[in-house]
């Protein structure tokens, strides 16, 4: 059975519905899974590098889980990337500690699915987004696992019963798909 870290980057995890119920549910399907969430674990941005990289060095998988903010991922979630694979550790001169391993990214938008598209509102297709997130694993070493993207995951009132039972069930839906890139 193969290990799985799951890299949770959300600067606005205190107000997450979407990826609270993306991680929640990801977690009932693999159990054993190891979530680091930098927003909880590091509140003043000081990663612990080493302890992060201890994880990776366990795990088999590695996926990243964020909203897309700006086109890309959170600033949160860049500065782990930044840090935790460093040279030496993830590439260049002894870099290849992360050799082999899957690397999957899982992701939401705000924003509807169909607004990703070359005639819809952002003018490019999430494929479009995929290149710098594909291009780590190939930089150190790694498998691209692919992705799992989910639209439209934000909701107007979170008090909705009927809103939130809807992104629970898109949640639910992330979270099965993410499981069979595994």
């Amino acid at each position: 059975m193969s290990k799985t870290v799951m890299i949770v980057g959300h600067p606005y995890w205190n107000d997450s519905v979407a990826n609270k119920a993306i991680v929640d549910e990801f977690l009932r399907l693999n159990p054993d899974a190891v979530v680091s969430n930098i927003a909880e674990l590091y509140p003043d941005g000081n990663i612990d590098v080493k302890a992060e990289q201890e994880k990776l060095l366990e795990a088999d998988n590695i996926v990243l889980q964020f909203p897309i903010m700006w086109y890309s991922c959170p600033s949160d979630m860049h500065r782990w990337l930044e840090e935790v694979l460093a040279y030496g550790f993830a590439y260049g001169h002894n870099g290849d500690k992360l050799k082999g391993k899957r690397f999957i990214v899982s992701f939401t938008t705000g924003g509807s699915a169909d607004m990703y598209s070359k005639y819809g509102v952002q003018k490019m297709t999430i494929d479009d987004l995929m290149p710098a997130f594909a291009g780590i694993p190939n930089h150190c070493g790694m498998q691209w696992g692919g992705y799992a993207f989910s639209g439209g995951m934000m909701i107007a009132d979170n008090t909705d019963d009927e809103q939130l039972a809807t992104l629970r069930g898109r949640a639910k839906a992330h979270a099965e798909r993410l499981t069979r890139l595994l």
